[in-house]
């Protein structure tokens, strides 16, 4: 068993290990979002992020023979996302293939009254589902309505309003996508990436294993939308759409946010990724946690230190952020997501990852890791002590992308 029992600390849940003001705090507006959002009405990004440019950037490297940035390097992060990306799917959108808010098969029999028994069971039953279609983590949270997004967004332009209402089954109408107010539970699930392959981060190389991830929690939040849907409930699948994932993930008691902005979960550190179901099946839900994170993250600073666009702050936390993408109202690290967006293109036409390949957190469990964890969790006065031997001993360094190529 991994010393994790000992290092995580289950939280009340009216004790959530995040600040946010009311008065101050809105619904983020997907518009903003410099993925989906900004790049499609901003004309200041679309200098940079259009694919004319993302083309020469990708023909730079490849003619100049660096490692990781060959051809069959940029092949291969292009095909990790074929499932996320293709067949109708994007990763940030709402209800398109397999994220679509309704049933993709029929009911298993429609003459069958839905199951039922208590939340309890129903819990257990649904995190033994998930598990089998591939989540690594899972965790159940009451929806806070404040995470999901106030507006959707689609690469098309298109721009609607997301409503809660009483309504059987989820909606899309001209103007809006109404969510059912019996929809109150979320299920957030952590897909692990592998450490090895993050390790050649920034590369094309390392980064195929971001949209592998994303290709899998496709089929992830697909699949157990549908199983939801077959025993008589009605279910929301999202990858990165809908709304916050790092916020009702912490909800979830998956982790704690990072200075990088990341997720950090005791299990994989940074190193997952987030998606997650909206049900009307009643659950159970799990206790927010704490094992040091914020203590640890305000010593340590190897994220921003390593960031190539600098967009991760060495200071303090604050309200409010650069820019518009950044939503004030909640005390966290704000970064400026706009230069680590104009990376993203001019770096190498893919995206980055440096930040997770360069956290402590991001380590295999071993005794001794476990260990500095619960010294992390339990005396914060030794942190400095830990970021030293960090760097000491070399972690977070890059690896030569070669090597996934060599590994025959």
């Amino acid at each position: 068993m991994r010393l994790s029992r000992l290092f995580i600390r289950r939280l009340a849940p009216d004790q959530l290990p995040y600040l946010v003001d009311g008065s101050i705090y809105q619904r983020y507006d997907q518009r903003n979002n410099l993925t989906v959002g900004r790049p499609n009405w901003d004309n200041r990004l679309q200098t940079f992020t259009n694919e004319t440019r993302r083309a020469a950037v990708r023909v730079k490297h490849i003619l100049s023979g660096r490692s990781g940035y060959h051809l069959e390097d940029y092949s291969l992060y292009a095909s990790a996302g074929i499932l996320a990306k293709n067949l109708g799917t994007a990763i940030d959108h709402d209800n398109r293939g397999l994220t679509s808010w309704n049933a993709l098969r029929a009911k298993v029999d429609a003459e069958i009254d839905r199951w039922e028994g208590d939340p309890v069971t129903a819990t257990a039953m649904v995190k033994r589902v998930a598990r089998f279609f591939g989540a690594d983590l899972v965790g159940i949270a009451p929806l806070d309505k404040r995470w999901i997004y106030s507006h959707a967004f689609w690469a098309d332009g298109t721009h609607k309003e997301i409503v809660f209402d009483t309504v059987d089954a989820p909606l899309e109408t001209n103007h809006q996508l109404i969510i059912p107010e019996s929809a109150r539970w979320v299920i957030v699930m952590g897909v692990r990436m592998n450490r090895d392959m993050i390790l050649f981060t920034p590369t094309p190389t390392g980064c195929a294993e971001v949209l592998r991830t994303y290709s899998q929690m496709a089929f992830l939040v697909a699949a157990l939308a549908e199983f939801l849907r077959g025993i008589g409930y009605q279910a929301i699948p999202s990858i990165n759409g809908l709304g916050l994932s790092i916020p009702m993930a912490i909800d979830a008691g998956l982790g704690e946010q990072g200075r990088h902005g990341k997720l950090i979960t005791p299990e994989f550190g940074p190193c997952v990724r987030l998606c997650k179901v909206v049900t009307t099946l009643p659950l159970v839900p799990d206790r927010p946690i704490r094992f040091g994170v914020t203590e640890f993250c305000q010593v340590c600073k190897k994220c921003a230190v390593m960031c190539p666009s600098k967009a991760i702050p060495e200071g303090e936390r604050a309200w409010s952020g650069p820019g518009v993408s950044e939503n004030p109202g909640v005390y966290t690290w704000r970064l400026n997501n706009e230069a680590c967006r104009r990376y993203w293109v001019m770096g190498n036409a893919t995206s980055c990852t440096i930040c997770i390949r360069a956290c402590p957190f991001t380590k295999s469990p071993t005794v001794f890791h476990d260990l500095t964890r619960l010294f992390i969790s339990r005396m914060p006065a030794l942190n400095a002590l830990w970021v030293h031997l960090d760097n000491l001993l070399g972690y977070g360094r890059q690896k030569d992308a070669q090597l996934f190529w060599r590994a025959g």
